[in-house]
């Protein structure tokens, strides 16, 4: 059950169907808000140039009085997003908390996760200089990776009024995707929600002894889901075409796949998914 929603807050455009998604989910489920804005330590670091033998290094503080100048800057821009989502959530019913936070973002996430039951944030909004082609914010990776709980990343256009009537589970026998299930349980058990479930795989036969587990685990919840197994195809090139031919308003699938060394390297698929897709992302690591 989702009882309590983190939501990292961004400014706005770049956050606005992140919370338009968390007080969706809230209304929808009962749940309470937590708020956090994000100071990121990075800010307060200045490039310069460093020496081949690496004495001098890549990044040094600046002097303490532009640190607290920057320092207050940050604070009350902070102050002033949660200040306005208060507000937002007062006039909708909706239970909340706020809080700001200084540090490295993705391990801030991931530590405040353990105490609620999904993550909320956006693709875009957090990095202080962004550029014209900066599709996904560098704070969703290591957010993703560091949470032990499931992460939301909400999609490039989602209204307040908008329902989530068509859900997409790719499944591709991961461990990550196999947790993603619950996720999916927990979304697509609601009246009228409509649940494909995809497995792309190298052969028709491999393709269903893979999604039969997942098919009986939906089963066990109440979903009877649309069960597809594709072949020829890469996974992020299917889940793409169902979103763009309007099949999936969410799509729910495991952050990585089989790969040990997803630490380092960000899930391709995940990554591609989250450039090209505009739906609602939940991704479980």
């Amino acid at each position: 059950m989702i009882r309590s929603i983190l939501l990292a807050l961004a400014d706005i455009p770049g956050n606005l169907s992140a919370r338009n998604y968390a007080f969706w989910l809230a209304k929808k489920k009962g749940s309470q808000i937590h708020a956090v804005a994000l100071i990121d330590i990075a800010a307060f670091e200045v490039p310069v140039l460093g020496t081949p033998d690496g004495f001098m290094p890549s990044v040094v503080a600046p002097p303490l009085k532009e640190s607290r100048i920057l320092m207050n800057e940050l604070t009350g821009a902070a102050r002033d997003r949660l200040d306005h989502f208060a507000d937002q959530c007062a006039s909708r019913g909706i239970p909340f908390s706020t809080e700001i936070k200084t540090g490295i973002p993705g391990e801030v996430i991931g530590r405040m996760a353990i105490a609620h039951d999904i993550v909320v944030v956006s693709r875009t909004g957090y990095n202080r200089i962004e550029t014209a082609q900066e599709t996904v914010d560098s704070l969703v990776a290591p957010v993703i990776r560091h949470s032990v709980r499931p992460v939301l990343v909400a999609g490039i256009e989602f209204r307040e009024e908008s329902d989530i009537q068509k859900v997409l589970v790719a499944y591709d026998g991961s461990s990550h995707s196999a947790r993603a299930l619950v996720s999916a349980a927990e979304i697509a058990a609601r009246p009228g929600v409509d649940c494909i479930l995809v497995t792309v795989a190298q052969s028709e036969e491999l393709g269903r002894e893979l999604i039969m587990t997942s098919e009986s685990f939906l089963l066990h919840h109440g979903i009877t889901p649309t069960a597809r197994v594709v072949t020829g195809s890469k996974p992020s090139d299917v889940i793409c075409e169902m979103v763009a031919s309007g099949k999936a308003d969410l799509v729910i699938m495991g952050a990585y796949g089989h790969s040990p060394i997803r630490e380092v390297l960000f899930g391709s698929t995940t990554e591609r998914v989250l450039s090209h897709c505009a739906a609602n992302v939940i991704l479980q690591s």
